[in-house]
């Protein structure tokens, strides 16, 4: 039997679990507060903070975070993790980073 386009495209469906998202990008906004009580502000903190909570909020309503960030649009915090958090407890908000985005990357 012959696979249909339709069931083709549902085998390669993924699915988001926007409950687990919203929670990682939560406990990157709750280290990054802490972080900031500890060491100070920086922008690189302050915007990764605000797409976490973007990223959250999105989840908390039931919709993709890059599908609301809009095509001509692209998340950052990635990069600014990877070019500016380097201390020992900036590397631990950099890991919980990484849970986001193959939360986002695996949905």
């Amino acid at each position: 039997m012959r696979n249909s386009p339709k069931s083709l495209l549902d085998s390669f469906v993924k699915f988001m679990d926007y409950g687990l998202l919203a929670k990682c990008a939560d406990a990157v906004i709750e280290e990054i507060i802490l972080l900031v009580k500890d060491e100070g502000s920086t922008e690189a903190l302050q915007s990764i903070k605000q797409q976490m909570l973007f990223i959250r909020d999105s989840a908390l309503e039931g919709k993709t975070p890059s599908i609301e960030l809009g095509a001509d649009k692209k998340f950052t915090y990635a990069i600014l993790a990877s070019r500016e958090l380097a201390s020992p407890k900036e590397l631990l908000v950099k890991k919980s980073i990484n849970k986001v985005s193959r939360i986002l990357d695996d949905g």
